[in-house]
Parts: structure tokens; C-alpha cells; sequence
């Protein structure tokens, strides 16, 4: 992908959510998402809104564990999945065709809505050494799950920064044993703080959180305009300071091929019960219709533009209208 293009702009396992009560509607009809590992928070976040979505609709949302958005988007592109969580940079690329989707583009992948921002998290162990980016020049390093956003964010950062580790790439609970057994240095993942595997590791090795300086953050954010500058809050992990680090949104994709009124009616039941999302996956709050407007990156479904533009009345941005819809 052009930098002029960016400017434009349990394994195999499956967990069903969302059990309807005799005081709901009872569904009928089963739709799967395809989610990210079970050990991050985004699994979480993703099954909440699908817990939601299946007890005020007639639909059944099943949740897939797979290996992140590189994964869910060729799977969408196959047709293998309904739904698949997706992120901004996966969505704008496998859209146009560009980037990691040169050669498989899915110009029917459509934006339903935003979860909430994901942060990017750089970790070393304590005792390397390793106090900013530039140490891990030539060093044993995860760069996030393969195939996982998170992976190719690094990469794009990195040659940014011309940081040049020694990538060792694998799942991230794999990365995780090899930084408490001194393998790698250090690993990463893009999710939402705090990570179950950067906790449980750091109580078993101490981590360091690298944090980027206001000038990196300039260079990287003038070049990927779909990252923002996010703070990782002080003893988000016990002991470690504020930490500059890196966001993107999150959130979930289908292909034009679903039906207006699925989506339509998805779309809906997520907004309209959003306060229980919210309430029990924090970084969904404060987002809205209007955040999900704002930072598409790609076109809107035609049943999640019916609901933002007939129940909600939101001026919709030329460019994320779809093809069929205009």
C-alpha cells in the first residue's frame, strides 16, 4: 500500500453466546463471527455485543476463535464467515485490494460498526536492558500473534522508525512462555488494557511497556493516519508509568451479500442496548454512531446505513456509502 493511499483515507474452537431466556425472543436463525483468541479482551468485548445482539433479535450470534483480522478477513472473502471482526487498516485494505490483500481483495466487505479503539502494547522484559525502541535493534522479539493486526501494525511502526529486531514469530501465548523463559525479549499484541498474557506474564517476569516519544508518535501518525497517539494509564500493570503508545479502531465487518434487513437489525439491537455493552466492556463507552461515521475506512453495509441514516438521521459521508446504495 502507497504511503499516498494511506493518506486517502481455544483453537478452532467455537463458543456460543448469547442463550435466549424465555422472557426473549427466541431465535432462529444462527449467524457466526469469526473473534481473535480466547486470551485477550477483545474476545470478551466481542462476545458482549454478540450476547446482546442474540437476545434482542431472532438471530443467534456464535462466536469462532481464530487467529485476529488478517484471518477473519480472508475468511470473510471465502464466504466462510457472516461476520468477522475487523479493524481499520484490515477493513480499508482488503477493500481496495491493497497492502496484505493485493492479491485477494474483498470489495464486498462492509462496516457494520466500531467496538472501541484497540491500543498497541511493546513489552520487554525488565531485565534486558531494553529501555526504548531503538534497543531492540538485532533482538529476539514477538512482533504479535501471526497473521493478527497487531503483527502488521508492528511492521509498518517499525519501518517507520527504522527499528530492525530479530522477529520470532508465533501465537501469543507462545511469545508469552518465551519472554518468562528468556527466549525474547519482549513481544506485542494490539488490544484492549490490560491484556490477560502481558498481565500474567509480568507477574511472573517483570515487563517494561516501551513508550514512544512525541516525535516518533508525529512520524508514524503522519505516515498511518488510521493510528492515533493513546496513553496506557499508569499500574494499568502493577508498577509501570504512563506509557505513549499507539490506537485503532475495532470493530465488525460483513460482506454486502448479507441481507439489508440482518444487518438492519443487528445494527439496531447493538445501538439500541449499547449501555449494556458499555457497562460491561469499558473501552466501548464514549463510543457512538457518530465515532463510527468519523473513522470508517471503508463503506458502511446498506442495512447499518439504513439505521444510522433513517432511525438516526446522521449526515452519512459521501465516500462510506456503498456502491449499492448509491
Amino acid at each position: 500500500m502507497t504511503k499516498s493511499a494511506l493518506r486517502h483515507l481455544l483453537p478452532a474452537s467455537l463458543l456460543a453466546v448469547g442463550a435466549l431466556t424465555a422472557a426473549t425472543a427466541q431465535a432462529n436463525t444462527s449467524l457466526n463471527i469469526g473473534a481473535v483468541p480466547t486470551g485477550t479482551g477483545w474476545f470478551f468485548g466481542i462476545s458482549e455485543g454478540a450476547r446482546v445482539i442474540s437476545a434482542n433479535t431472532d438471530y443467534e450470534i456464535t462466536v469462532r476463535e481464530t487467529g485476529g483480522t488478517r484471518e477473519n478477513a480472508i475468511r470473510l472473502g471465502r464466504g466462510e464467515l457472516d461476520l468477522a471482526f475487523t479493524e481499520a487498516l484490515v477493513g480499508y485494505e482488503m477493500y481496495n485490494g491493497t497492502g496484505r490483500f493485493e492479491d485477494t481483495p474483498n470489495p464486498d466487505a462492509r462496516l457494520i460498526y466500531w467496538i472501541a479503539p484497540s491500543t498497541m502494547h511493546w513489552a520487554v522484559r525488565e531485565d534486558s536492558g531494553i529501555e526504548s525502541f531503538e534497543g531492540l535493534n538485532g533482538a529476539r522479539f514477538n512482533p504479535s500473534s501471526i497473521g493478527g493486526g497487531g503483527e502488521y501494525i508492528t511492521e509498518l511502526v517499525f519501518d517507520i522508525l527504522n527499528i530492525e529486531p530479530d522477529f520470532q514469530r508465533m501465537r501469543i501465548d507462545d511469545a508469552a512462555e518465551g519472554v518468562i523463559d528468556g527466549r525474547l525479549v519482549g513481544f506485542s499484541y494490539n488490544g484492549v488494557p490490560p491484556i490477560p498474557a502481558f498481565t500474567e506474564v509480568h507477574s511472573s517476569r517483570t515487563l517494561r511497556l516501551l513508550s514512544l516519544t512525541d516525535e516518533q508518535v508525529e512520524a508514524v501518525t503522519e505516515e498511518l493516519p488510521f493510528l492515533a497517539s493513546t496513553v496506557i494509564p499508569a499500574d494499568t500493570y502493577r508498577g509501570m508509568p504512563d506509557t505513549t503508545s499507539l490506537g485503532i479502531y475495532m470493530g465488525v465487518a460483513a460482506n454486502a451479500s448479507l441481507s439489508e434487513d440482518t444487518v438492519y437489525e443487528i445494527t439496531k439491537a447493538y445501538w439500541e442496548n449499547h449501555e449494556q455493552v458499555a457497562n460491561s466492556f469499558q473501552p466501548a463507552q464514549g463510543v457512538t454512531p457518530q465515532v463510527v461515521l468519523d473513522n470508517a475506512t471503508f463503506p458502511l453495509h446498506v442495512g447499518a446505513l439504513r439505521y444510522y441514516r433513517d432511525d438516526l438521521a446522521l449526515d452519512i459521508p459521501e465516500e462510506i456509502i456503498p456502491p449499492e446504495a448509491q
